[in-house]
């Protein structure tokens, strides 16, 4: 039955796959059973651009970049689906992936030359943003180790609770820290900053015991070097001062984070928020003379000239406190190392963001074509830009000249009434706006506006897909086939409520469910007598 209704919902999404453009993405699900890579595709809907399972695959062999393309092209060619339709290819970072010799992608770019690799860059603000904390000390260990020795010990959670109330202090736990999750250390920074003092005291007790127990055997004991560790960096005031300006420099990275893990449609506002988070982070340690009239590219932010003094670098407010607070104890080498090491985070963080991220690349660019709220200063080259490199943008029946007239009508219109939460929608909205004779009279122009807005701005849609495989194959149902979770997963991803008009069924859709009920209804009951 689930899989007579996955069948339904993925024949809707094939059928739209076949005849427009569509973005497809995909990435390894290593379960305890089989190497899964589910093909999410994300398309125009009836309700505006949305992200659907096509597939659950499961690779045989070793993970290649051959092997994995074939499970792509299996899949695209089992529902007849061209190639030219796919106009966008949206995966992680890693270079099985993303390499241009012997990743998927170079074997995508020989069944379609234009293709656009949509790499994630939630996974690289994350990473550029690791390695400036790189030039810091390692307070990602003192984090992890802090939630791990309080996890599985109710004693030691209990002392701890009697310590926070010794030091006047808020009883929060700490925080669980995961490294592949997307900057979750701000949280946990803030709840070390809160415990700092009832930390430094908990340790120091819990080193002392250690301690007057101690045999020269237990000088490698994992607990003792854990307790060792996380006291001596507690009891530092230098290391204090650095996580307060790591707790204040993570919120930079925030408002790029929320703009990547939405699901609407942002391909065409993503060039301006990489560049918005690059100025964010200049700001704080170049002069404004440097960047006055530099396009943020040419900025030499690695110059001492262009770099602002000590006192003037941006460290928060709270560090700033810290320094100045002449109880804290800092040596003015101290302060002066921690200064140097501000300016090499952030050189190291712009210096990778730079490199690996698609600032000012030519298709994000001219994807802020789509923007309804600049259609005056748009630019018709922006769109042909996207005609000329995907064909398949282009409605039947359409030319790029009768485009470019109805980009033209489209520019001076007042379209306030048209505007929604989300793009897409404003663009269907626009596509039902009709003129004196009641004909669509931009239907065209919406069409290939949509088209652009299926090319993925980060890969958080193909990871929400993922985390569900093992929420659906628990411990409890590990004997769940792999074409039954499939077809659970198809329909789980269906955009909507189940109850919602769109994923209402058809009578000849619920003739064939009655159909497929019936006679697994059947079998179940022969294979009952059977065995009887």
């Amino acid at each position: 039955m689930i899989k007579k209704v996955a069948d339904l919902h993925r024949t809707t999404l094939v059928e739209r796959m076949r005849s427009g453009p569509f973005s497809l993405s995909t990435d390894g699900s290593n379960d305890d059973q089989s190497k899964q890579y589910p093909m999410v595709i994300r398309t125009l809907g009836s309700s505006g651009v949305d992200s659907e399972l096509l597939c659950l695959s499961i690779l045989e062999g070793s993970a290649t970049g051959e092997n994995i393309f074939k499970l792509i092209q299996a899949a695209l060619a089992k529902h007849q689906v061209p190639w030219a339709n796919c106009i966008a290819f949206g995966t992680d970072n890693a270079n099985v992936m993303t390499g241009r010799k012997k990743g998927v992608m170079a074997f995508l770019l020989e069944q379609h030359p234009q293709m656009y690799l949509s790499g994630c860059c939630l996974h690289l603000v994350h990473i550029a943003a690791r390695k400036g904390a790189g030039c810091l000390p390692p307070v990602e260990d003192v984090l992890v180790d802090c939630f791990y020795y309080f996890k599985k010990s109710e004693k030691r959670q209990s002392t701890f609770k009697a310590v926070q109330a010794l030091c006047d202090t808020e009883q929060k736990r700490m925080l669980k820290h995961v490294c592949t999750r997307w900057l979750s250390i701000g949280r946990c920074l803030e709840r070390l900053l809160v415990n700092w003092e009832a930390l430094k005291a908990f340790y120091k007790a819990e080193k002392e015991a250690l301690d007057s127990a101690r045999t020269p055997a237990d000088s490698t004991h994992y607990a003792q070097k854990k307790v060792d560790s996380v006291y001596m960096f507690v009891a530092s005031p230098t290391n204090k001062l650095y996580v307060l300006f790591l707790n204040y420099v993570i919120k930079t990275y925030d408002p790029v984070l929320l703009h990547l893990q939405s699901d609407e449609p942002r391909i065409h506002v993503l060039n301006q928020a990489l560049l918005k988070v690059i100025s964010a982070l200049m700001t704080k340690f170049v002069i404004p003379a440097a960047m006055v009239g530099t396009p943020l590219q040419d900025v030499d932010y690695k110059d001492p000239a262009n770099q602002k003094r000590d006192g003037d670098l941006m460290i928060g407010q709270a560090a700033r406190s810290y320094i100045a607070d002449g109880q804290s104890n800092l040596r003015q080498s101290r302060i002066d190392q921690f200064h140097q090491d501000v300016r090499k985070y952030f050189i190291t963080v712009l210096e990778y963001i730079f490199k690996k991220l698609p600032v000012n690349a030519d298709l994000l660019r001219h994807a802020e074509v789509v923007d309804v709220t600049k259609r005056v200063s748009a630019k018709f080259s922006d769109l042909t830009f996207f005609l000329d490199a995907y064909p398949s943008l282009l409605p039947a029946g359409c030319t790029v000249d009768s485009i470019a007239e109805d980009f033209a009508t489209y520019q001076c219109l007042e379209l306030e009434s048209c505007i929604k939460p989300r793009l897409d929608q404003t663009w269907l909205a626009i596509a039902q706006l009709t003129d004196e004779t009641g004909a669509f009279f931009l239907k065209d122009l919406a069409s290939v506006m949509c088209g652009i807005l299926v090319i993925p701005h980060s890969n958080a849609h193909c990871e929400r897909i993922f985390s569900t495989v093992r929420k659906n194959r628990t411990d409890q149902r590990a004997s769940l086939a792999d074409d039954t979770l499939d077809a659970l997963l198809v329909s789980k991803a269906k955009p909507g409520h189940p109850c919602d008009a769109a994923r209402q069924h058809s009578k000849a859709d619920l003739k064939q469910l009655k159909q497929a009920y019936y006679l697994a209804n059947k079998a179940t009951s022969a294979t009952a007598a059977t065995s009887s």
